[in-house]
């Protein structure tokens, strides 16, 4: 009896001990309550197939166990220094609880989320007691690392082959770590991780590549991280492609990694010109002054003298406006004394402004600024791209318009500026203001009732400008006392009467006047005298006679015009095309202007050395607004307009299935006939087409033709042309046609594929045929081509002249990798070449190749380059180039 008591109790007591020995928890998540001194539980479903644990002391090892589903677990939670808040635990394959609960362990993709910390690994093991988590990867049956830790912690993500981590004094220990940092990616072989969350690390790498295992990096022996401040290195040197480059070393590093602005030192470019020497560019100082502005001052300076200080500004306030200001002033010292020819000293400057304001920030008025105000010689020194340089007008606007709610005036003020960099000629308009009226209908009711009578369609307008305008004024006496000679000032004031009446059905009829009145003050009088010359003989002279004051100038015509609109369409009953539609739009007006050279208006006056009473002047002329015609004008001018579309069938239109197609946008004609006039009676006809084809070449053309005769000096004179040339019509003055001829693989093979990338590998099937090599499709290239020709005809009646201009540009996309651009014309009088280039370019993943060549002209030279994309280490490249500057004189 004894015996077999002992029996039945030892197999108690057996069975109890297995129960609490060991418990495998595999299930998707468990969450643990860990209160300080508390009693915590948890129910857990329990399962395990063929593995089974068991726990000896704190090491795991297999052994053959079994286990029951649905065990609820009650555990007593060991005293000591614990966790302080929840966490939260998940394991794809199991979680394992130590005997006396103060270790846990996670298998198979574990996961970990404590406070601000998330942690994935394929084995997580927690020390409840010592506050401490490890994690590290495992091996799979290839020998491959699999499940390495990923940690996570506020901002920063950490990727390594283990990672121990006290999260009581947030201190840790990574071996071999993988963490970004901004642009840039830090790798280590033993790093500490302080409460800070700076690192200590012990022989790294930095490189802005994002592989495991990058192209490049700088070898870092030791170095410090300090977050969203800089990476601080000690000796380190750069390896390229597992090449180390020692003599490419540096005795400590310095990496800012800010994302705030900062101020600093803007390091020089180098290099050397032939006519200018040595160089270093755009070095300087950085001020990060605030949130809304900035500074940036730099220089460059040249061995054989030349110099430039550049100051650039950037500002912004959100929702309200923003600009950037680019002000430059330089010496140039160009060429060697001894050759003349060659030889430049001179002074250059740039004023570059340009302002933008937000349209929501004042919805009635705005202000914006375009300034670009350079010297002559500006884009031909100090030009860093082609487009500067072939830039041979510049222009600038300053404005303020303003919207006047509720009304129908607005108002605006400009300043304007126009160069030419070539004749030095400057025309400025300081200032130009002018107040607009919108139509208003004074006759109409605000209620309208039934139809409206002529009357009430009957609108007025006005438009009010004052100009002060340069003319003659050049880039040598703009900054002159005499400057504001050159000025011509003046006000003009124009209101246009009009209504418009339905006539027989399909006619508009609009009659109206228009007012235009001038205000002026000053005017040059010509006043006769007389002089005694060195052999005393009386001789008569003229004297301008310039006088100040107010001087009202002020004219009007009559105008009528009658129009309709003629429609016409062709339907086709097969085929395609299923109609061609032809819209005209002819018009006739009359437009009456009265003599205002008559006395009665005091416009104009007989010349003082007049003998016969027909030589007039006005003391106006060359005025900002003109002045009068002279002789009376009833003008019958005649204008048609045409447009045709065909509409075709088209299987992309699920709806209609039909879609239109524009034969000819645009096909104009104009003439006027003087009624009035004593002979030629007849203004030139003009013709002006325009029309697109295939959505990818457009032509446009026009023309003027004259029906009278010219004698042998080119002078018209009253005779038809038909009478004199053997009966051809009229005599063609000028024409010319336009086209441009825009084409891409996209718009010819629609149903093209996307690029292949470069393929790093060779493939299993190396076979090439004439469709690709190594799966790359030749016949499925990227590429844009772009040609533009022009042709000009102008005919005096003695000479005529022809002149034609052809440029062209493209790109080719050989690989995604790989790009060539070009750029180029033909100057058909000089039968040459026009500025040609070439650019070639290969991106090398973290790397990027350009070649940039003009391979003749007065802008040969090349540039290559090969560097870093991220800008944090862009200074890390090799340049080798050859100026433009070198061949130019």
């Amino acid at each position: 009896m004894k015996t077999k008591n002992l029996t039945i109790g030892f197999i108690i007591y057996l069975i109890s001990t297995l129960t609490a020995f060991s418990q495998i928890v595999e299930n998707d998540s468990i969450k643990l309550y860990l209160e300080k001194d508390s009693v915590y539980q948890d129910s857990v479903n329990i399962s395990i197939k063929d593995s089974n644990y068991i726990d000896n002391k704190d090491t795991l090892s297999y052994k053959s166990l079994h286990y029951k589903k649905d065990t609820t677990i009650k555990k007593q939670r060991p005293k000591g220094d614990m966790l302080k808040d929840n966490i939260d635990l998940s394991a794809k394959d199991s979680t394992i609880y130590s005997i006396d609960g103060r270790k846990i362990y996670l298998f198979g993709e574990a996961f970990i989320k404590y406070e601000d910390i998330e942690l994935k690994a394929a084995y997580i093991e927690i020390d409840l007691t010592e506050n401490v988590i490890y994690a590290e990867g495992v091996k799979d049956s290839t020998g491959e690392y699999i499940g390495q830790p990923e940690f996570k912690q506020g901002g920063e993500n950490m990727k390594a082959k283990a990672i121990t981590y006290n999260v009581k004094t947030q201190k840790g220990f990574i071996k071999d770590l993988f963490t970004e940092q901004d642009e840039g990616f830090l790798h280590s072989e033993k790093t500490k991780k302080e409460p800070d969350n700076s690192i200590n690390l012990y022989h790294g790498k930095y490189t802005t590549c994002e592989l495991e295992h990058p192209h490049f990096y700088l070898s870092l022996s030791r170095g410090k991280v300090v977050p969203n401040k800089a990476i601080i290195a000690g000796y380190s040197y750069l390896v390229i492609e597992d090449i180390p480059l020692f003599p490419l070393m540096v005795p400590f590093g310095y990496f800012p990694t800010t994302k705030e602005k900062a101020s600093g030192f803007l390091i020089p470019k180098f290099g050397e010109e032939r006519n200018r020497g040595f160089f270093l560019r755009e070095g300087g100082y950085y001020f990060a002054i605030n949130d809304y502005v900035d500074l940036a001052v730099k220089g460059d300076v040249y061995s054989k003298g030349s110099w430039l200080v550049n100051a650039q500004s950037k500002y912004k306030v959100k929702y309200k406006f923003s600009g950037n200001v680019d002000i430059a002033y330089s010496k140039v010292v160009y060429g060697e004394p001894d050759i003349p020819e060659s030889y430049n000293e001179s002074n250059e400057y740039r004023i570059k402004w340009s302002h933008i304001q937000d349209p929501k920030a004042r919805p009635n008025s705005n202000f914006s600024a375009n300034v670009n105000f350079i010297s002559r010689g500006e884009n031909k020194y100090n030009s860093t791209t082609t487009e500067d340089y072939l830039t041979n007008t510049t222009s600038s606007s300053v404005s303020y318009r303003k919207k006047f709610a509720n009304t129908p005036f607005s108002t605006s003020i400009n300043l304007r500026h126009s160069q030419n960099n070539k004749t030095g000629d400057v025309q400025l308009n300081l200032p130009q203001m002018t107040l607009n009226m919108s139509k208003i209908f004074p006759f109409r009711k605000k209620v309208s009732v039934g139809k409206a009578k002529w009357y009430e369609n009957l609108g007025i307008n006005y438009t009010g400008n004052f100009e002060n305008k340069s003319t003659g004024l050049t880039d040598t006496t703009i900054f002159t006392p005499q400057m504001w000679d050159y000025f011509k000032n003046g006000i003009k004031h124009s209101i246009p009467l009009s209504t418009s009446i339905k006539v027989l059905k399909y006619f508009n009829f609009r009659p109206g006047i228009n007012f235009t009145d001038r205000m002026y003050f000053k005017r040059t009088m010509l006043n006769g005298e007389q002089y005694t010359d060195e052999n005393g003989q009386i001789r008569d002279t003229v004297i301008e006679d310039i006088q100040k004051g107010f001087y009202n100038v002020y004219d009007y015509n009559l105008r009528a015009g009658l129009g309709t609109t003629v429609y016409g369409m062709y339907q086709f009953k097969k085929g395609k095309i299923k109609a061609i539609r032809h819209v005209a739009v002819p018009t006739v007006s009359f437009t009456y202007r009265p003599d205002f050279q008559e006395e009665k208006w005091g416009y104009y006056y007989l010349h003082p050395d007049d003998t016969n009473g027909t030589n007039y002047y006005s003391p106006y002329v060359g005025s900002i607004y003109g002045i009068p015609g002279t002789g009376k004008a009833g003008l019958v001018t005649f204008s048609l307009t045409n447009n045709i579309e065909m509409k075709v069938v088209s299987e992309k239109d699920t709806v209609n299935h039909e879609k239109k197609i524009k034969l000819l946008d645009q096909l104009n004609f104009n003439s006027s006939y003087n009624i009035i006039a004593d002979s030629m009676n007849w203004a030139p006809i003009t013709m002006s087409a325009r029309t697109t084809l295939f959505k990818m070449f457009s032509v446009s053309m026009s023309a003027a033709a004259n029906l009278y005769a010219v004698d042998s000096t080119g002078k018209i004179y009253n005779e038809y042309y038909y009478k004199v040339n053997q009966g051809k019509p009229f005599r063609i003055t000028n024409a010319r046609v336009s086209t441009s001829f825009k084409l891409n693989s996209k718009k010819l093979f629609k149903d093209n594929n996307d690029n292949k990338d470069d393929y790093e590998g060779e493939p299993e099937n190396t076979t090439s045929d004439i469709m690709g090599y190594y799966g790359y499709d030749y016949f499925d290239i990227p590429w844009n081509l772009s040609v533009q020709y022009s042709l000009t005809y102008t005919n005096t009646g003695v000479q005529s002249k022809i002149a034609q201009s052809l440029s062209f540009s493209g790109d080719l996309s050989l690989t995604k990798k790989w790009k060539i651009g070009f750029r180029s014309g033909w100057d058909f009088e000089a039968k040459d070449f026009t500025y040609t280039s070439f650019n070639l370019s290969r991106d090398l993943h973290c790397w990027v190749a350009t070649l940039s060549l003009i391979p003749f002209g007065t802008r040969k030279s090349y540039n290559f380059s090969i560097g870093i994309k991220s800008s944090v280490l862009q200074d890390l490249k090799y340049n080798k180039n050859q100026s433009w500057m070198d061949n130019a004189y």
